[in-house]
């Protein structure tokens, strides 16, 4: 008798930009991993009427048991959204593909549970390909992959001095890493990854790594040089905290 796959979330976030939403959408409808549940939320977006998310919804139905939907009144920022969203999760594994992101391939869901159940690891760490203005690029480098296997304190050390090179799109989570180490510190505003993946690092959490491209990613913010102003006090904030061990 074949055993029961394990559920997975595939949770999409939503925050200003729903016309990047259908490529998305269908990018997730493509997937041949079915054992899934889908969470569609929206920040508190001004500029578009949220109610077209049902019509999201209702053609993510046809494909997968459960879909839910949720809008928050009031936009709450990054990290408060996303750690609503994952403790709304019910799947083992916590698969990110946000509004203006696409798997890379019809398979991606798949490969990255199969990597989790092969890595046995709490979280998995992937690359993305960056497109924006018809340029592409692979982010990371697989020297991040080696260094976080064989030499994570370097990674760590690099990160508290200079800056984060993990990922944050495209890296996924088994619901038990934040039930053990709780989740993102809402202290930020807009940074989830950067001081998580730090304190996960200082607490010798092991990183599982897999070279392959798992989202194509469109870039803006801080990739193209227009940083939000909350993201230098996420990250002034801290430099602060480790400096005084907080």
């Amino acid at each position: 008798m074949e055993s029961k796959k394990p559920t997975v979330t595939i949770y999409i976030l939503v925050y200003n930009n729903a016309e990047e939403l259908p490529a998305t959408i269908e990018s997730v409808l493509k997937q041949t991993y079915l054992d899934a549940e889908v969470i569609l939320s929206d920040d508190g977006s001004q500029n578009y009427d949220v109610n077209i998310l049902e019509q999201y919804a209702a053609a993510l139905r046809k494909k997968y048991g459960q879909v839910r939907i949720n809008i928050n009144e009031k936009n709450v920022g990054t990290v408060k959204h996303l750690n609503r969203v994952l403790r709304m999760a019910d799947g083992k594994y916590l698969i990110s593909c946000s509004s203006g992101d696409i798997f890379a391939k019809e398979d991606t869901v798949e490969k990255i549970v199969r990597t989790f159940e092969q890595k046995k690891t709490l979280l998995l760490t992937t690359r993305r390909m960056d497109v924006a203005s018809g340029k592409k690029k692979v982010r990371p480098s697989v020297l991040v992959g080696m260094l976080l296997k064989f030499a994570p304190n370097m990674v760590l050390d690099y990160m508290i001095r200079k800056k984060n090179v993990i990922s944050g799109c495209c890296t996924f989570y088994q619901k038990k890493l934040f039930e053990t180490y709780g989740y993102f510190d809402e202290r930020y505003h807009l940074v989830e990854d950067y001081p998580y993946y730090v304190m996960l690092l200082q607490k010798k959490v092991r990183f599982g790594w897999s070279g392959m491209v798992s989202i194509h990613h469109r870039i803006g913010g801080v990739s193209t040089g227009r940083v939000h102003p909350s993201i230098y006090k996420d990250i002034e904030l801290m430099r602060s905290l480790l400096k005084n061990g907080g």
